[in-house]
């Protein structure tokens, strides 16, 4: 979780009413708060343990330092223990008899603000850099963006730690070289990331000192449970700061995309080899080689292109041959200008639109025809499909292919029975580039848990689903679920209750809003 600006003295004197007692580690309270939490079990680094005082003992206090714990907080009126005094991390006492989960609930709310926070800035600086990867910067525009956006040094190392980018920084200009040197080895890995496949389920950043008083922030930069690479940014303790940890988290998965990109484009090239979309996609063609490709195949390259993808779902699949023969008929049927080719499991065909701009209506009516033949002809079966935005020029044939995908995955999420188009996804464009950080589904449900484990759960997101659908408006949302309007108004008193949140507040509204899409992206509830 990247930590947040907000030291315990900050958030105690703005949360808790009541006297605090500081046992020890006052120095450190300035330290940041990640989460707040009342389980020993669940605490993690950067944690506050919330105890009862008469619960409270050495070995808890001990285990707690074990975890790295940002400070335990005790509730209760039982002298401490003199031996708790020599603790280094903050031991703090409340005299008094406040209930420990609704207090532990509060400062986890003071938590989440801060939390958003981070997350909206975690947002801009990943479609930043998502940004500069859909342009074709590579790893090292990746790098020298992340150095800029942090003021850190920034090192990106394959599996064996061997440098595929690097951009230094101010601080450490005539030390770089030699920082590169001591990194490039293997051994200089912590130790916790030397064994690869405990590394390929590592899910937290890990904060390691080197030569010169300095540090690093890296992260194991993984693609389906493989590690791939390593993450750093090296700076001094002050330049490691939430931004570095943002930088850091959101470089990681961009940096996996990137990887993951060319690892696709390269098992692509090995399996169509000479095939005309292959060479395309895999750009190892000449343009002008491509152009008269395409041409001899009766395309003009004057009109837009769109690519659509096409696949079975669902338990009774016929065989790709079929999908494949089912496409080329509509194609035929409709006179469309298009040619296909079989990718894996996928049909991919890329068809000519009359259309420059707006909707590619001619390419989802054949998606929309393909999807209707192949439901006559198998009933038992689903066709999806995913439509890329329109190609203007040959060199855009790559993106409308990588936009239908991604269409393609979450028509396939969402069960659609009809076309899905790339542009249409809206939001769920950013969440999908995002949605193997943890911090996604942490952010899920710390917005709408108590929402998900209520006995009404799917009434509940129904409801403020249909809620936001008609922009807040209570007479077209209540005629919408066929309920009257104070039903509806007791509803979203009763989920703002639940919630412990008022809907009423903007950047409340924008959570949930935003976990619900979460929601339905994962298939939860």
């Amino acid at each position: 979780m990247t930590p947040t600006p907000s030291g315990l003295k900050e958030i105690l004197r703005i949360e808790v009413e009541a006297p605090v007692q500081w046992i020890a580690g006052e120095t450190a309270a300035d330290i940041p708060v990640n989460w707040f939490t009342c389980s020993i079990e669940d605490i993690n680094e950067g944690d506050v343990l919330l105890a009862k005082a008469e619960e409270c003992s050495t070995h808890l206090l001990d285990l707690a330092g074990k975890n790295l714990a940002a400070g335990v907080l005790l509730l209760g009126e039982s002298k401490p223990s003199p031996k708790w005094e020599t603790y280094k991390f903050p031991v703090l006492q409340i005299p008094s008899e406040e209930d420990i989960k609704k207090l532990t609930r509060d400062l986890q709310s003071a938590v989440l603000n801060q939390l958003a926070a981070v997350m909206q800035r975690g947002l801009r600086v990943h479609a930043q850099l998502s940004e500069l990867v859909a342009e074709g910067a590579g790893l090292d525009g990746l790098a020298r963006a992340m150095g800029d956006i942090s003021g850190c040094g920034v090192l990106v190392q394959d599996k064996r730690a061997g440098i595929l980018a690097q951009q230094g920084s101010v601080t450490l200009h005539g030390i770089w070289d030699v920082i590169l040197d001591h990194l490039s080895a293997l051994n200089s890995l912590p130790e916790s990331l030397l064994d690869r496949k405990r590394a390929g389920v590592h899910s937290g950043t890990v904060v390691q000192s080197i030569p010169g008083e300095l540090y690093r922030l890296i992260n194991p930069i993984t693609v389906s449970s493989v590690v791939r690479g390593y993450l750093s940014l090296v700076g001094t303790q002050a330049e490691l700061d939430p931004l570095a940890h943002i930088v850091v988290d959101q470089g990681t998965i961009v940096c996996a995309i990137e990887m993951a990109r060319k690892k696709a484009i390269r098992e692509t090239e090995k399996r169509l080899k000479g095939d005309l979309l292959t060479a395309l996609l895999g750009d190892n063609i000449s343009p002008r080689d491509a152009e008269l490709w395409v041409e001899t195949m009766g395309l003009d390259l004057s009109l837009a292109h769109v690519a659509l993808r096409f696949i079975w779902d669902g338990e009774e699949q016929p065989s790709r041959r079929r999908l494949e023969t089912l496409v080329n008929g509509e194609i035929s049927t409709r006179g469309a200008k298009a040619i296909v080719n079989p990718l894996g499991l996928e049909v991919v065909c890329f068809c000519q639109v009359a259309e420059q701009i707006g909707r590619p209506e001619r390419a989802l009516e054949l998606g929309r025809s393909v999807i209707k033949q192949g439901k006559e002809e198998y009933p038992d079966a689903q066709i999806r499909c995913g439509v890329g935005s329109t190609a203007e020029e040959l060199s855009e044939w790559r993106d409308s292919f990588r936009q239908a995908g991604q269409a393609l995955a979450m028509a396939r999420r969402f069960e659609g029975i009809k076309p899905l188009y790339f542009p249409d996804l809206s939001v769920y464009r950013l969440l999908m580039q995002i949605e193997h950080n943890p911090e996604l589904i942490t952010f899920q449900e710390e917005t709408l848990g108590p929402l998900t484990t209520h006995e009404n759960c799917q009434e509940m997101v129904r409801t403020l689903g249909a809620y936001f659908e008609h922009n807040g408006n209570i007479s077209k949302t209540a005629d919408s679920l066929f309920i009257h309007r104070n039903t509806l108004l007791y509803r979203l008193e009763r989920i703002a209750s639940i919630l412990d949140l008022d809907l009423e507040n903007p950047d409340n509204r924008l959570a949930v809003q935003l976990a619900l899409r979460i929601q339905q992206m994962k298939g939860l509830c």
